[in-house]
C-alpha cells in the first residue's frame, strides 16, 4: 500500500471483514427565510419620540443652516447692516420662502424633532399671515398627539401664540390672499376657522390633556387666545407670562435665544389684539365641557395636581368672567364643597376639612387665591368669617398661608378691614422678624384703595417696627432692613464702633435692603397726602393737624450719605422712584428732594443704579430745577464724560448748548415738556410729577411771540420779496395762468423794488469774483 494511503494506529484484529464506508443520505434541506441584522427588522408600532417619522439628515443639516442665518439678522437688530450688506426685507422674504418650501410636507416631522422644533418655532415669527395659515392647515387632524408630544407641544404653542395678530386682522375685514392662485389649488380657512377647528380636536380629550404635562401648556395657551382678557387680572404680583408658561418652560425658552421677526413688523407691535366673537362661543364650550367631563370630586382632585392646576386656574378665571361663577355646579361650587349651592338654599355652609387643607398646600394655594378673587360676594364673605376670621395671626406667619390671607384682605370692606387690623396688631413684630409682609402690605393696599383706614393702616406699621413718634424718622431705615427700631440702632451704633466702611455704595450686613420692606414702603407712599407724611416727612404724626408747616424729609433724616447709599442698591432705589412716581406726594415735596441733591448729582448719576435714578430726578424737575441742576453738574462735566455711567446723563442736559445759549437752552426744556405734557392722553391727567410752565413765563413767552410779529427780522423781509424762480414759478403765480420767464420777473421785481436788486447785484458780483479766483488756484 502507498506511504501516503496508510492510516495512523494499530491495526485491528478481528473478525477480518471489511467495514464499509458510511453513507450519509442527504436529507432534503429546508428552506430557511433570510437572516438580517436586528437593526433591519421593521416594526409595525411607531415611535413615540418620533411618531410622525424621522427627519432626514440632509434635510436637518440645511434647517440648521436656515437657523444659524436667522439667528445672525436677530442679533444684527432691526435694520442695522442692511444697506451694507444687502440683506432687505425682501432678501430675508425669499430665504423664508425657499426655507418653507422645504417643509413643505414634512412639518409634523420637524415638529417632533428635537433639533427642528425650535428652528420651527424661530420661523413661526417671521411668518406672514398666509404661511400661517398654511402650516397650522398641515397640523389639523394631529393637534392631540402634537400636543402630547415633547417638542411637537412647544411648537403648537408658538402657533397659537402668533396666531392672535392673524386672527384679531380677519375680526377687523383683512384677510390675507395668496400670491399666487392655481387651477388645482383648494380652498384655504382662514386663520380663525383654523383655530376653531383644532379647538373641535382638542375638546373631546380635554379632561385627559390637562393632566399631560405637556399638552396642559398647549391648552393655557389656546385659552389665552380665545379670551385674553383671563390675564388681566388685579394680581399685579404676577407677570401674564407666568400663566402660560412654568419656570422651566420660560427658562428654556431663554436659552433658545431670541424669538423675534426678522422683517419690519414695527406696525404689528403697537396694534392691540382683538377677539372674534366666535373665540368667545369657543371659550364657553370649553367651561362647560369640564363640567360635563368630570365630576366634583375629579374636579377637587385636580386642584393639587401640579399640572392640572394651572390650566383648572385659568378656567375658573373663565368661568368667572362669562358670568357662570353664581350657578350651582360650577367649577367654583365644586372646589368649595358645594357652598355656592348651600348658600343658594338659604343655608350656611359648614366647616370643611378640604379648604383647610387647600389654604396650607403649596400647589393648590394658588387656586384657592384664584377663587378667592373670582367668588360671589355671598361665598367669599362666608368663607372669610370660617377660615379666616380669629385666624389671622396665625395664617400671616404661615409660609403659604400668609399669600392666601393677604388675596382675601384685598376683598375686605372698610368695616371687615378694621377688624383684621385689630386682630393682627399683636403678631405685627413677629412677621416683621420673619420677613413675611404680605399681609401687612395687603392691608396698606386695601386702605389705599378705599381711602379709609390709612392712619390706622400707618399706626400699625410703625407698631409692628416698634417706632414711637419721637424717633419717627427711623421708620425708612428700620422698614429697608426689616429690623425692630431697637436692633437697628444697636446694629447701627456696633458698625459705628467697628468702623466699618459707611461710604456710598456700603452697607453693615445686617442692614442691607430687602425686598419687602421696600415693597411695604412703596404701598404706604401710595397713600393719600395727609396720610403718607409718616414716610415723606418726619414726625408727620404729629403734625397733621398743622400741614403747612415743613419738616424734613424721613429719607433725608440720614444724610445725604445715606440717600446715596440706597440710589445705588437695585432694592432700595425703587423706593425713590416710588416716591418720584407717586401722584399722591405733593409737588413741593419732590422740589425740596431735588433742591438737597443740588451738589452730588454728579455722585448720584457715576453708577448702575444711580444713573437711573438720576434720569428719574431730571424728568420730575421743572425747567427752573432742571437749570440749577445742569448747572451743578457744569465743573464735573469732564469726569462724568469719562466716566461709563455718568456720561449719558450729561450728555441728556445738553451742557454745551447751555454754556453756548443759555436761552435757547431754556426754550428746549419748555418746548421739551410741553410735548411731554401732549402726549398723556386726553382722559387722563399729567402726573403732579410734571411741573407745568408758570404764569410769568407764558406771559413773556406771549411778548415774545408778539414782538417778533410786530417787528420781523430784516433777512425774513429780504427772503420775503424774493420773487420764485425756476419750478417754483408755476402758473398759478400769474394772473393771466401764463409762466413767466425768469428773466422778466427779475425785470419786474428790479423796477418794484430797486434795493432789493442791488443786493441781488452785489451778491453775484461777489459770487463771481469767487469763481474767478478758484479758477486761478486751479
Amino acid at each position: 500500500m502507498p506511504r501516503e494511503n496508510r492510516k495512523r494506529g494499530k491495526k485491528k484484529k478481528g473478525d477480518g471483514h471489511k467495514e464499509e464506508p458510511a453513507r450519509y443520505e442527504a436529507k432534503p434541506e429546508l428552506e430557511q427565510e433570510p437572516t438580517h441584522p436586528v437593526w433591519m427588522h421593521t416594526n409595525d408600532e411607531t415611535n413615540p419620540d418620533a411618531p410622525f417619522g424621522y427627519v432626514d439628515p440632509d434635510v436637518k443639516a440645511y434647517f440648521r443652516t436656515v437657523d444659524s442665518k436667522i439667528q445672525d439678522w436677530q442679533s444684527q437688530g432691526s435694520t442695522q447692516g442692511e444697506q451694507d450688506d444687502g440683506n432687505t426685507n425682501e432678501d430675508k422674504r425669499m430665504f423664508l420662502v425657499a426655507a418653507l418650501s422645504e417643509s413643505s410636507g414634512k412639518e409634523k416631522q420637524l415638529a417632533t424633532d428635537p433639533d427642528c422644533a425650535i428652528i420651527l418655532e424661530r420661523m413661526l415669527h417671521s411668518m406672514d399671515d398666509f404661511v400661517k395659515r398654511v402650516f397650522a392647515d398641515r397640523l389639523c387632524g394631529s393637534y392631540v398627539q402634537l400636543a402630547q408630544h415633547r417638542f411637537g407641544s412647544h411648537v403648537c404653542q408658538t402657533l397659537f401664540e402668533v396666531s392672535a395678530m392673524t386672527a384679531s386682522r380677519e375680526a377687523r375685514g383683512h384677510v390675507a390672499k395668496p400670491p399666487d392662485v392655481t387651477s388645482d389649488a383648494g380652498i384655504l380657512r382662514p386663520m380663525t376657522e383654523l383655530v376653531l377647528a383644532a379647538c373641535e380636536e382638542i375638546l373631546p380629550s380635554l379632561s385627559q390633556l390637562i393632566l399631560n404635562p405637556f399638552a396642559s401648556h398647549v391648552i393655557l395657551s389656546l385659552l389665552l387666545l380665545l379670551s385674553p382678557t383671563i390675564t388681566q387680572s388685579t394680581d399685579l404680583s404676577k407677570p401674564n407670562g407666568t400663566l402660560v408658561r412654568s419656570k422651566k418652560s420660560a427658562a428654556y425658552k431663554s436659552r433658545q435665544g431670541s424669538m423675534k421677526s426678522i422683517l419690519d413688523a414695527s406696525t404689528e407691535r403697537s396694534a392691540t389684539f382683538t377677539a372674534p366673537a366666535s373665540f368667545k362661543e369657543m371659550a364657553v364650550r370649553f367651561v362647560d365641557t369640564l363640567r360635563d367631563a368630570l365630576d366634583a370630586n375629579e374636579v377637587r382632585a385636580l386642584a393639587a395636581d401640579k399640572v392640572a392646576n394651572p390650566v383648572l386656574q385659568a378656567l375658573v378665571e373663565l368661568e368667572a368672567k362669562q358670568g357662570k361663577s353664581n350657578s350651582s355646579g360650577s367649577l367654583i361650587d365644586s372646589i368649595l364643597m358645594g357652598a355656592v349651592s348651600i348658600i343658594h338654599q338659604k343655608n350656611e355652609p359648614e366647616h370643611s376639612d378640604y379648604i383647610e387643607t387647600l389654604l396650607r398646600d403649596p400647589t393648590a394655594s394658588h387656586l384657592f387665591e384664584t377663587i378667592l378673587r373670582h367668588a360671589p360676594e355671598p361665598a367669599f364673605k362666608s368663607l372669610w368669617a370660617l377660615y379666616f376670621k380669629s385666624k389671622l395671626s396665625k395664617l400671616s406667619s404661615h409660609p403659604v398661608a400668609n399669600f392666601v390671607a393677604g388675596k382675601a384682605i384685598l376683598r375686605l370692606d372698610s368695616d371687615a378691614l378694621s377688624e383684621a387690623i385689630q386682630e393682627i396688631s399683636g403678631a405685627a413684630g413677629k412677621l416683621i422678624k420673619t420677613a413675611r409682609t404680605g399681609v401687612l402690605k395687603a392691608i396698606v393696599d386695601r386702605a389705599s384703595i378705599l381711602e379709609s383706614l390709612q392712619d390706622t393702616s400707618s399706626e400699625l406699621i410703625c407698631q409692628a417696627v416698634g417706632v414711637e413718634d419721637t424717633h419717627i424718622n427711623l421708620l425708612v431705615p428700620c422698614l429697608l432692613a426689616l429690623k425692630p427700631a431697637k436692633a437697628y440702632m444697636k446694629n447701627t451704633s456696633l458698625a459705628q464702633e467697628e468702623q466699618v466702611d459707611d461710604s456710598p455704595g456700603t452697607s453693615p450686613g445686617d442692614l442691607e435692603p430687602t425686598v419687602q420692606g421696600a415693597v411695604l414702603i412703596q404701598a404706604m407712599l401710595r397713600f393719600s397726602d395727609p396720610h403718607n407724611q409718616v414716610i415723606v416727612r418726619r414726625q408727620a404724626l404729629l403734625r397733621l393737624l398743622a400741614p403747612n408747616t415743613y419738616e424734613l424729609f424721613s429719607i433725608q433724616a440720614q444724610g445725604i450719605g445715606w440717600i446715596l447709599s440706597i440710589s445705588r442698591s437695585p432694592v432700595s432705589s425703587r423706593v425713590l422712584d416710588a416716591f418720584l412716581e407717586s401722584p399722591s406726594v405733593q409737588t413741593r415735596d419732590k422740589r425740596k428732594f431735588l433742591l438737597e441733591l443740588i451738589g452730588h448729582y454728579h455722585s448720584l448719576v457715576d453708577d448702575r443704579i444711580g444713573s437711573r435714578v438720576g434720569d428719574r430726578c431730571w424728568q420730575c424737575a421743572d425747567p427752573y430745577l432742571k437749570e440749577r441742576i445742569a448747572k451743578s453738574i457744569l465743573p464735573h462735566e469732564d469726569a462724568l464724560a469719562a466716566s461709563y455711567y455718568g456720561k449719558y446723563f450729561a450728555r441728556n442736559l445738553h451742557l454745551t448748548m447751555l454754556k453756548r445759549d443759555p436761552a435757547a437752552w431754556r426754550d428746549m426744556q419748555r418746548n421739551q415738556k410741553a410735548a411731554s405734557i401732549q402726549a398723556i392722553p386726553s382722559g387722563a391727567e399729567p402726573s403732579p410729577s410734571v411741573a407745568t410752565m408758570s404764569p410769568q413765563d407764558a406771559a413773556a413767552e406771549r411778548k415774545k411771540k408778539r414782538k417778533r410779529a410786530e417787528d420781523p427780522d430784516e433777512i425774513d423781509v429780504l427772503f420775503s420779496k424774493a420773487p420764485p424762480t425756476g419750478k417754483l414759478a408755476s402758473s398759478k403765480n400769474t394772473p393771466t395762468g401764463q409762466p413767466v420767464a425768469p428773466a422778466e420777473i427779475q425785470l419786474e421785481s428790479r423796477v418794484a423794488d430797486p434795493e432789493l436788486g442791488e443786493v441781488l447785484g452785489a451778491i453775484k458780483k461777489v459770487s463771481k469774483k469767487e469763481g474767478m479766483r478758484k479758477g486761478k488756484r486751479l
